[in-house]
């Protein structure tokens, strides 16, 4: 029963992952379609362009299905097993954005999507599925010496992080901000897992109506806290800097925290035998490496995309001053074709 267990964790988080790129990148296609918030249709119109907008309307809604997913296997399987998975979703994206956004496949992708594959059969083949932790567990380990300082330090890093990166030069500055927004991000994950497993003991109702309701919807106020934090300080990251350095940090750093949540905060691998901690540790680092090459590697697609358009930009406010020559015509033409191609 624990195999099986075991077996539809991985396949829903290998759908999970897959869906969420896929879905994001869905949105963002859409989002660059539509005119920029507040500053060209006003903030209402802009919510409203984005809820008329089939696409994004479609990306967001396998987002949704997505945590659906990440959820149901963070509910059957160990945090430490699933959450190395999170690089499958980069190894389907380059397929997914090669057909559907028309994007080449480098030499670059390809080692990485072998080496992903690589790392994926390792961990599969190695997996064990430790003892089911059960909810009442589950919150004595959040709330023993342990978990207070796990995620204790691991907060009040984020915040030191964020305060001196006001106070740097903006280059070191964008990777503290990356690595704030990451830990906050990836702390919502072992909230996920708390919802998860009280909905598998407890039922739906008895989790969120019975008689503790109050811990789900404080786990629930959490995550809302920390995805929101993580967010705004991402999007400041990306604002200014590049993708290739932003992307890499942000999706290793959401592999690697939930890890050591789970060896130090659920003791996921305290009864393995030192020949599984080995594999998986093998495992781990395999996936880590290909989802660092299959990050720099759409980070350079995201950052070449972003100067295209910056130079259309800077060309048409140009032509809007002075007679359009036809050397500019023929630059902005051959600008606006590499644009669509990144799209």
């Amino acid at each position: 029963m624990a195999d099986l267990n075991l077996l539809w964790a991985i396949i829903a988080q290998l759908c999970a992952t897959s869906l969420n790129f896929i879905g994001m990148t869905i949105q963002k296609k859409a989002a660059n379609e539509l005119p920029k918030i507040g500053l060209e249709a006003g903030l209402l119109k802009s919510v409203k362009n984005f809820l008329l907008n089939k696409e994004w309307i479609i990306g967001y809604g396998l987002n949704g299905v997505s945590v659906l997913l990440n959820s149901l296997a963070l509910a059957l399987a160990a945090i430490s097993i699933i959450q190395p998975l999170f690089g499958f979703g980069l190894i389907v994206l380059v397929v997914f954005s090669h057909f559907y956004l028309k994007e080449k496949i480098t030499q670059i992708d390809i080692i990485g999507v072998l080496i992903g594959i690589t790392g994926l059969i390792v961990i599969g083949l190695t997996a064990v599925q430790p003892d089911q932790l059960l909810y009442t567990d589950l919150l004595i380990k959040f709330f023993d010496l342990r978990g207070i300082i796990f995620l204790g330090v691991s907060l009040c890093l984020a915040i030191i992080l964020y305060l001196t990166s006001e106070k740097i030069t903006k280059n070191v500055s964008v990777i503290l901000l990356t690595v704030s927004s990451a830990i906050w991000t990836a702390t919502s994950f072992l909230f996920y897992k708390a919802i998860a497993t009280a909905v598998r003991d407890l039922g739906f109702v008895s989790a969120f109506f019975g008689e503790g309701w109050l811990y789900t919807w404080s786990f629930i106020g959490l995550i809302a806290l920390v995805s929101s934090i993580g967010l705004v300080m991402l999007n400041i990251a990306y604002q200014n800097g590049q993708c290739v350095i932003v992307v890499p940090i942000w999706s290793s750093l959401q592999v690697v925290l939930p890890i050591l949540a789970g060896i130090i905060i659920f003791e996921e691998w305290l009864n393995f035998s030192a020949k599984t901690i080995i594999w998986q540790t093998i495992g781990i680092v395999v996936m880590l490496v290909s989802l660092v090459i299959l990050s720099i590697s759409n980070g350079k697609k995201e950052d070449s995309c972003v100067l295209i358009q910056k130079e259309n930009k800077n060309i048409k406010e140009s032509a809007e001053s002075t007679p359009i020559k036809p050397s500019m015509e023929k630059s902005l033409d051959q600008n606006e074709l590499l644009v669509d191609s990144h799209k």
